[in-house]
């Protein structure tokens, strides 16, 4: 039976507890999770010794494309996904064209049904003077609306002005909708940049300092405001501050609807470590120093909301501050680095399916469909073994950047198998299924606000 299997044995997990069961798939769709349950003709999965997470989703990711850094389809960074356990992605609008109307969104959504190995959802991007265009968007299915406050090297234009920003969110909350901010400070950045400039520094530490910690937490506490005054949902994407992490979690609590979003880069690499290797893995926000990176880990049992990878494959190597790619290629790597920390004890198995299963499918509007391993949803499952060791290594990579920030790490904790609607599409490390076999995902109804839950996630 196609997209029919009953995995055996394992201890399936959710953000409430891990129990014992076995799931049965028939047709794409879990029919059944329970003790005992017997063969009826399906395939079989062994997963006794495994964990079965519901189908993994990365809630950020630049797949850059067509035409930029990737090959010009989804192939690339979808065969990586499931490689890394990812069964769905929500891939954010920087593609050339960029995402800014319905007709690029349709023509997105063609090229991933044709070349995707894994299921995709799409974000659009929004301009200033241009928020007519939005509710076509919504209405083909957009999972959420991007925004900078700084320049985004792309024809996403920055929202500089706050009545600019305030009409956006103003729009975000009469569509019942979700924006997502890239929060960094344009004004305090080109301050930076004029000084650093005029120093002739082009350097690691001038990156590190031009991208400070100022210019994130001045954005966020500005876009926080307008949230909490337009009531319009908020996703805070790549903090790398606990301080602004706690500030959001801090409205959250107190009925905002408004989230943090944090990435494996923030919670595993250090300043410290990469100029000291003179390692040029640069993201935007970059990275930031030992304590920060504690305390976030810290935030993850009730601060973070989310954690997605902010996959992008730019070239390693670049030496230039102002003017090289920020981004790391991190979709592969993401759930290993974090089934890594669940080992060091930094947070629970329970709280990682919130963080990249629950939360992702409750908030971009993909629930009840995608999230969840109980029946009628989609029969996605992410078999790990958290007593096997993983050793990152870029020679073993499936994606096309050819470089990981990561190389030579030994993590404990391993994928095994990646299942999408029934059908194995990856085997330790190893992509099986075909481009084209991945689907558009369109969310349903309005995002789920998590104030409620989060805390207890």
């Amino acid at each position: 039976m196609s997209g029919s299997l009953l995995i055996r044995g394992g201890q399936v997990v959710s953000s409430t507890g891990i129990t014992f069961a076995d799931v049965r798939i028939r047709s794409g769709v879990v029919a059944e999770v329970g003790s005992d349950l017997k063969p009826d003709g399906e395939e079989v999965i062994d997963a006794h010794g495994l964990h079965v997470l519901p189908g993994v989703i990365d809630a950020h990711t630049h797949q850059w494309e067509p035409g930029f850094m990737s090959p010009p389809d989804f192939q690339d960074v979808t065969a990586s996904a499931a490689a890394g356990g990812i069964t769905t992605i929500i891939d954010h609008p920087l593609t050339r064209p960029e995402v800014l109307d319905a007709q690029v969104f349709r023509d997105k959504v063609e090229l991933g049904e044709r070349t995707a190995l894994v299921d995709f959802a799409l974000y659009a991007g929004v301009n200033p003077g241009r928020l007519d265009a939005m509710d076509e968007l919504w209405a083909a299915g957009a999972a959420g609306f991007k925004f900078f406050t700084c320049d985004s090297g792309s024809a996403l234009e920055p929202f500089l002005n706050p009545r600019d920003r305030r009409d956006l969110l103003h729009r975000i909350r009469a569509l019942d909708a979700i924006a997502l901010v890239h929060a960094e400070d344009q004004g305090i950045l080109d301050q930076a940049r004029t000084r650093f400039e005029a120093e002739g520094r082009d350097d690691l530490e001038a990156l590190f300092e031009w991208r400070s910690p100022a210019a994130e937490r001045a954005a966020v506490s500005a876009v926080l405001e307008m949230a909490l005054e337009t009531g319009a949902r908020t996703y805070f994407a790549h903090i790398s501050l606990p301080e602004a992490a706690a500030e959001i979690a801090s409205a959250q609590a107190g009925g905002a609807a408004v989230y943090a979003e944090t990435c494996p880069h923030y919670l595993t690499l250090t300043q410290a470590e990469l100029l000291a290797d003179n390692a040029w893995s640069t993201s935007a926000p970059p990275v930031r120093d030992h304590a920060h990176r504690d305390r976030l880990r810290r935030q993850l049992t009730n601060e973070i909301s989310v954690v997605g990878s902010d996959h992008c494959s730019a070239p390693g190597g670049d030496r230039s501050a102002f003017s090289s790619v920020h981004g790391l290629p991190g979709i592969e790597t993401m759930l290993p680095l974090l089934l890594d920390l669940v080992n060091q004890g930094v947070l629970k198995l329970e709280r990682l399916v919130a963080l990249i299963c629950e939360h992702p499918a409750r908030l971009f509007g993909l629930a009840p469909r995608k999230g969840f391993l109980r029946p009628g949803a989609d029969g996605d499952a992410t078999l790990v073994d958290t007593g096997r060791a993983t050793v990152l290594d870029k020679r073993q990579m499936v994606g096309s950047a050819g470089w990981t920030p990561f190389q030579g790490r030994r993590l404990h904790g391993r994928v095994m198998r990646t299942i999408i609607r029934g059908t194995t599409v990856a085997v330790d490390g190893k992509p099986v299924a075909a481009p084209g076999f991945g689907r558009f995902v369109r969310r349903t109804g309005s995002p789920v606000d998590l104030h409620r839950m989060v805390a207890h996630g």
